[in-house]
């Protein structure tokens, strides 16, 4: 699963798919759940079948039963920090901050670029921010790691994108479970999960990311028949 030292796409989905499900662990299946508070790259250990087992709970934070969430000193690492808990003014932190931070990494893992990199062009510094750019301009094919040999599908690709771009988004409430994002990575069919349209209306905050469903929709309209109403609501 490796090509002159770079990880295949197979083998990067298998990583991050094995990651998803940790979190999913930690979030769902234990009380108190566990939020890690510092899920990027370097934390997530593999072996040599690419299984994926997250690290350093150094900065974990505990939520018992009844917490929604819990103000805390920001802590983490820049890029990947969600950004309702890097306010500084609210510091609030919840599963849904680990949810921020996967997204991040699964866009590494799709384009090979790191969170910030302050040696590219101004508006490439963020990848975050330089992502919803490029699919916004219907170049979602370019962001893919030129190094990956074999290129994924149209079909997969859209897929890691779609579910990058849920889990970044900047509403937490929006953000969806790391349960939803296994099953995400795991269908076959589009992660796009129908939202009330009401909701979407009184929420501005994901302008980008619908716009990115729009184009995947106005693109493959065959493929994703189930992805109209959310990129018209």
């Amino acid at each position: 699963m490796r090509h002159h030292g770079y990880l295949t796409w197979e083998a990067r989905v298998k990583v991050l798919l094995g990651t998803a499900k940790a979190l999913a662990y930690l979030h769902e299946a234990i009380e108190p759940k566990v939020v890690h508070r510092d899920i990027k790259s370097s934390n997530i250990l593999i072996d040599d079948d690419f299984n994926a087992k997250v690290s350093d709970f150094g900065l974990a934070k505990l939520l018992g039963a009844g917490k929604s969430r819990v103000t805390t000193r920001v802590m983490g690492t820049f890029g990947y920090v969600a950004p309702e808990y890097a306010n500084a003014n609210t510091g609030l932190l919840n599963e849904k901050s680990d949810v921020y931070s996967f997204g991040v990494l699964l866009l590494e893992g799709i384009t090979g670029r790191d969170p910030v990199d302050y040696g590219r062009p101004t508006n490439e510094v963020n990848l975050v921010d330089w992502l919803k750019m490029m699919v916004g301009s219907r170049r979602s094919e370019e962001v893919v790691d030129p190094n990956i040999e074999v290129k994924p599908s149209t079909r997969a690709l859209k897929r890691a994108l779609l579910t990058a771009l849920r889990c970044v988004d900047p509403d937490s409430e929006k953000r969806p479970k790391m349960s939803q994002v296994v099953r995400m990575l795991e269908s076959e069919e589009y992660p796009l999960a129908r939202v009330d349209r009401r909701q979407r209306r009184r929420n501005q905050g994901g302008i980008a990311e619908i716009e990115s469903q729009r184009e995947f929709s106005d693109t493959d309209r065959s493929e994703i028949q189930g992805s109209r109403e959310e990129s018209r609501g």
